[in-house]
């Protein structure tokens, strides 16, 4: 049974690199418009700390991790670290991404966020050594960016419908510039809007770092700027820093009947050495049907070992059709915490 789950999860992977190597135009006409998008959304990934002490990390993810991930049509994670630098701000805990690990965090399907309390650890200088090392090895992100040239990320330049990528934080502001910013909640908003007015059929993506850690309830200001974010136009709204795995909900009375996640948890975390052996790990799986705006959410599960992430069996082959599903977005799914 394993071995027929492998050769199915292989044929999937070959499709698609088959239609990633195609040009723009022929990979949009092989979809077809109606097609059902999964997006996978994983919470907070930090390269760094603790994950070069004893039994240091050497692979990230198993390669039936990797091919899973692969499948979906994008995979969005946040970058919860600086780069390294001669400084650090005067908090208890600071991370600096050490570089060796990055290569195995690039992914042809994948974007990071780059928009959280941690990014500015090292300052200006460290923000910096951030982006160059995501640049270095083809990781494309959004959150950081010289001051005054903002852009939201086009996510899936290859297929339609577009989908793009617009990350922010009232957290990220500290320790920043004066050069290398990132956007606060009302200028994240303005731009949302005015891509909506821009994009009218576009899938937008918010990933937002902001919550009470080891809370899984949303704050009060998660639920104003989750909603304000809606009316803009934002289709999906991501958000991280509670170390929890939160509920999912759908704003229903809202224009595009926004997919709320209120806290997407720890995926592969350095910051913490319980996490080097974790059985609870998971990703956000999210069908999105374009046609009909219809959006359901659900965990995969996984787990850790020496750093390295795999999915639970069940979890390695694609989510089926959005029509074979139940409707678990409708209404909150109740929060679990960690074991």
């Amino acid at each position: 049974m394993k071995m027929q789950r492998y050769r199915r999860a292989l044929r999937f992977f070959l499709l698609f690199l088959l239609l990633s190597a195609l040009p723009a135009s022929s990979c949009r006409a092989a979809e077809g418009a109606a097609a059902v998008i999964e997006i996978l959304a994983a919470g907070d990934i930090v390269p760094a700390d603790r994950m070069f002490e004893s039994n240091a990390a050497t692979r990230l993810f198993s390669q039936e991790a990797r091919r899973r991930i692969e499948q979906a049509r994008l995979f969005i994670w946040n970058c919860e670290t600086s780069g390294l630098s001669s400084r650090s701000k005067p908090n208890t805990f600071t991370f600096h991404a050490h570089t060796d690990l990055f290569s195995q965090l690039y992914f042809p399907n994948g974007v990071a966020s780059t928009a959280n309390n941690h990014v500015f650890d090292g300052y200006q200088e460290g923000a910096v050594a951030l982006m160059h090392a995501l640049h270095q090895n083809a990781i494309r992100h959004n959150g950081l960016h010289l001051r005054g040239e903002y852009a939201p990320l086009l996510a899936t330049p290859w297929a339609k419908p577009d989908i793009y990528l617009l990350s922010g934080s009232p957290m990220s502001q500290i320790g920043s510039g004066p050069d290398i910013v990132t956007l606060n909640y009302p200028m994240l908003r303005e731009r949302i809007a005015l891509l909506r007015a821009g994009a009218p059929e576009a899938i937008i993506i918010v990933y937002a770092h902001d919550g009470l850690e080891f809370r899984d309830a949303p704050t009060p200001r998660q639920r104003q700027w989750a909603r304000l974010f809606a009316l803009a136009g934002a289709d999906i709204v991501l958000f991280s820093h509670n170390h929890r795995y939160g509920p999912f909900q759908i704003l229903e009375d809202t224009p595009r009947r926004t997919f709320v996640a209120w806290s997407l948890g720890n995926f592969i975390f350095g910051g913490n050495l319980q996490w080097r052996r974790h059985r609870d790990v998971r990703l956000l799986s999210l069908l999105v049907d374009p046609a009909s705006g219809r959006k359901e959410g659900r965990w995969l599960y996984g787990a850790t070992h020496d750093w390295e992430f795999s999915f639970d069996d069940e979890h390695i082959l694609p989510q089926p059709r959005l029509d074979a599903l139940p409707m678990p977005g409708r209404v909150p799914v109740p929060a679990q915490g960690f074991n």
